[in-house]
């Protein structure tokens, strides 16, 4: 006998399905779900394994949407000592970001939506308040452009570009022969300029 299940939507070992329901109107849908206790919880903060259980909470969080249903999981995890961190964790469901509302998938949606369109369009379109999507796109630019990599850099080139009327300038430290963009500063000022020192610090330039 075969039925109906939404199980395969979530492909997350270390989570089960308990609850599922959906508004009359099929405009949202709200899952329930908790650990699955076959596996020992890990640490979020070093991904070991932890030792004991401190407490039990819950947290309600966007996904993405099925249809045309706006999705809500609520779910149950629990904070973990963790004898490598010394200290309290939540544990790591591979579901959303401690610090986030959305879950992780819905994160790198949010962040795909923000190359083709503005933070206010993205957060009009999923029905998300402006912030979230603001704090998600900054969250990966600085993860995937936060740290660029200065090997093989000669030369160097200072640009100024305005961001807002009124004389509102960043100034811009380039790769010359790549192109890549190593620094971007606040204002156009002589100390702006001693910030990017700082930062190629250590760094011999031809």
């Amino acid at each position: 006998m075969s039925f109906t299940t939404i199980a395969p939507y979530f492909p997350f070992r270390r989570i089960k399905i308990i609850n599922q329901s959906v508004v009359p109107e099929a405009f949202a849908a709200h899952i329930q779900m908790q650990p699955d206790k076959r596996y020992q919880p890990i640490c979020h903060g070093c991904g070991h394994k932890a030792t004991g259980v401190h407490s039990w909470t819950q947290r309600k969080v966007r996904d993405l949407n099925m249809a045309t249903a706006r999705l809500w999981i609520t779910c149950q995890y629990r904070k973990v000592f963790c004898t490598r961190c010394q200290g309290i964790h939540i544990e790591d469901l591979q579901l959303f970001h401690p610090y986030l509302r959305i879950t992780a998938r819905m994160a790198r949606y949010v962040y795909q939506l923000c190359q083709m369109m503005t933070v206010s369009e993205v957060a009009r379109h999923l029905g998300l308040n402006w912030k979230t999507v603001k704090d998600i796109d900054k969250y990966f630019l600085e993860r995937d452009y936060g740290q660029p990599d200065l090997s093989g850099l000669r030369i160097l080139a200072v640009d100024e570009i305005s961001i807002r009327k009124g004389h509102r300038y960043l100034t811009v430290v380039l790769d010359y022969l790549s192109g890549l963009v190593v620094f971007v500063g606040k204002d156009r000022k002589a100390k702006t300029l001693g910030n990017v020192q700082k930062c190629l610090h250590g760094i011999r330039i031809d």
